[in-house]
């Protein structure tokens, strides 16, 4: 990294080694002299979206280089660095990327003679960052899950032994024996479908590398769950799955759990109603399921966040969790949850290995 004030060389003596040094560096840089006239322009200068080949970028004046807008307030900043003698950075996102640029005075005989202009890509750097801190919160969800599984189980265990009571004591009060026997069927009920959640909870990181699911039977199944629930209210459902689609490579229970997330989320993108179509298809030695829904779409700012854990653009809707949740359901059996971008509405797609495939 240059450091305030660096010694470069000077435009007459760009011509070997200095421009040589000036094209190692991994950045964008350009140098200007105090009328603002480009003294140097590295290699990375040429290329991407405003990139100049160096032969007619050299000795021009900035203004010709960059659109109007632009060069205003990059004058600015260079006048005020020559002015000041004192370096500036800022942080900008320009063409879909995010950049560090930082103006360094370069001083000859204790004057600033020129402004060395760095730019540095940090998009690829963000990305990796974001990953490795939705990758710790996933694992720490997935210690959160056992925890809350493991706390479950014990009050259950009381429950179902409180319904073996009640049904003792439904034995002794013959009058109350009906009522009883319905309550303890209904705690019954309730204990073996929370034992069931616990067992997913469970089973959900450590998948069974033999099981399959049916596709089409896992999604209806789910549907039918859903159909009841209020963010379905005003939406049409269509399905669609083409004849001979094989089974998926995946516990039919988290395929199911994968499906419901993706249709809520479809769901609540539409409160005013709309279609969510869910078409499967096959693709190479892998399954997958697009879920589309007719809402509003997903801007490219926040496409970046939409599998984070916790990350929600309504927090009455939910905790975040369900996209999170289900691509890394997927992933852990070699699968994957993307998003492909609409004209209109969104598209998620699951994707799965194929039973007997090696993908």
């Amino acid at each position: 990294m240059p450091t305030t004030g660096a010694r470069l060389p000077q435009p007459e003596e760009l011509n070997g080694l200095g421009a040589a040094v000036l094209d190692a560096f991994p950045v964008s840089l350009y140098l200007v002299n105090r009328e603002l006239r480009v003294a140097a322009w590295n290699r990375l200068r040429e290329q991407g979206p405003i990139g100049k080949p160096r032969q007619k970028a050299l000795g021009r004046p900035l203004r010709r280089l960059m659109p109007a807008s632009a060069f205003k307030s990059t004058a600015a900043v260079l006048h005020e660095v020559f002015r000041t003698g004192e370096p500036q950075e800022e942080f900008t996102e320009a063409h879909g990327r995010l950049f560090h640029i930082r103006r360094l005075p370069v001083r000859r005989g204790g004057e600033v003679t020129h402004v060395l202009s760095w730019f540095e890509d940090l998009t690829d750097r963000r990305a990796l960052e974001m990953r490795l801190i939705a990758s710790d919160r996933l694992a720490f969800l997935g210690q959160l899950v056992a925890g809350v599984a493991h706390e479950i189980s014990n009050p259950l265990s009381g429950i179902a032994g409180c319904a073996e009571a009640l049904s003792s004591l439904a034995a002794k009060a013959p009058g109350t024996a009906r009522e009883a026997r319905k309550f303890r069927d209904l705690i019954r009920e309730e204990v073996a479908r929370s034992e069931q959640i616990v067992r997913f909870l469970l089973d959900s990181a450590r998948p069974s590398p033999g099981d399959t699911a049916e596709l089409p039977v896992t999604v209806q199944t789910a549907l039918k769950l859903l159909e009841r629930h209020p963010a379905f209210n005003r939406i049409r459902v269509r399905f669609r799955v083409p004849g001979g689609l094989p089974a998926a490579r995946i516990e039919a229970e988290s395929l199911k759990q994968v499906v419901m997330a993706l249709a809520m989320n479809a769901a609540q993108a539409m409160p005013s109603g709309g279609t969510l179509t869910l078409q499967a298809g096959r693709n190479g030695r892998t399954v997958t399921l697009d879920v589309i829904d007719t809402g509003p779409g997903v801007s490219s700012s926040l496409r970046p966040h939409l599998f984070e854990p916790y990350f929600t653009t309504d927090p009455n809707r939910g905790a975040g969790l369900g996209l999170p949740v289900a691509r890394s359901l997927l992933r852990s059996r070699g699968g994957d949850l993307v998003y492909r971008p609409r004209r209109s509405g969104s598209c998620f797609r699951a994707i799965v290995k194929a039973a007997g495939g090696r993908a």
